[in-house]
């Protein structure tokens, strides 16, 4: 090799493994009902869950995101709308919980794991759309 080259070639390496580093990290959400009601998750204004269900994985980036979770409330038999923002660190999912109290929706932390756990790495557990 040219003496101009292997600069080149070495900073091309570098590169390469900074970026497979940062695709390395991951974080993610998890949402689910205390007594097994219904609920619709909105993440930054896009809906997760079409069919209303019991339980919501979200893969994301870290950062701050404004979740609101649609839930009907047991009591009333109505739809209650829950808005929490939500900071999501580098390398874990968080669990969050939909908790009554006084009969009205709360949203609730629960629990944190680490991302690189058998849930995580199970593509089935999350929700899939299509692209339009």
């Amino acid at each position: 090799m040219k003496e101009t080259a292997k600069p080149q070639f070495m900073l091309v390496l570098l590169m390469m493994l900074i970026s497979a580093s940062a695709y390395a990290y991951d974080s993610g959400i998890a949402i689910h009902t205390e007594q097994g009601t219904k609920m619709q998750v909105y993440v930054n204004g896009k809906l997760y869950n079409k069919q209303p269900g019991k339980f919501v994985r979200v893969r994301s980036t870290p950062g701050l995101f404004h979740v609101e979770v649609k839930v009907l409330n047991p009591y009333t038999k109505q739809w209650t709308l829950v808005r929490k923002d939500v900071r999501v660190e580098k390398g874990f999912e968080f669990h969050f919980k939909v908790v009554f109290k006084n009969r009205k929706p709360e949203l609730q932390a629960t629990r944190k794991y680490p991302v690189y756990s058998k849930y995580f790495l199970n593509p089935m557990l999350y929700n899939r759309h299509p692209i339009s």
